[in-house]
């Protein structure tokens, strides 16, 4: 996994995230508007997507939901962030097509093993051959 899209309406947050995984060695496009990121994330093509769930226009649930329609992203490991800790927020997540609901704050070793993680099992499928060989 090398690159990654991040999209979160609060700046100062956006520019410590961006900072935090770029310093990881993975190449970070920051979004402060998610339907800019709408706009521009079919084209990118990012390996990763990290978004926060409340943000104006359109929230992270519904981003995810358009993402997961649009061509491309069905193997695109996304996982979205929220200060919520609630089973209706998770259960949220899960219906838009989220693969993890990450609750902040988070430890961003722990988020980098998970979306590495996340992005092997989504692009490398275990095969197995008919016969068990």
């Amino acid at each position: 996994m090398n690159s990654l899209a991040l999209i979160d309406d609060d700046p100062i947050l956006l520019s410590v995230l961006e900072e935090i995984f770029g310093l990881r060695g993975l190449q970070v496009t920051a979004y402060g508007s998610p339907l800019k990121a709408l706009e521009e994330l079919p084209e990118a093509r990012p390996d990763a997507v990290l978004s926060d769930c409340i943000m104006p226009h359109i929230d992270g649930f519904e981003l995810c939901r358009k993402l997961r329609g649009s061509p491309g992203f069905t193997r695109t490991p996304i996982f979205l962030m929220s200060a919520k800790h609630s089973i209706s927020e998770l259960s949220k997540a899960m219906m838009s097509g989220a693969d993890e609901y990450v609750i902040k704050p988070f430890s961003p070793d722990d988020m980098m093993k998970k979306l590495a993680e996340t992005y092997e099992k989504k692009n490398n499928p275990i095969r197995i051959k008919p016969g068990g060989r």
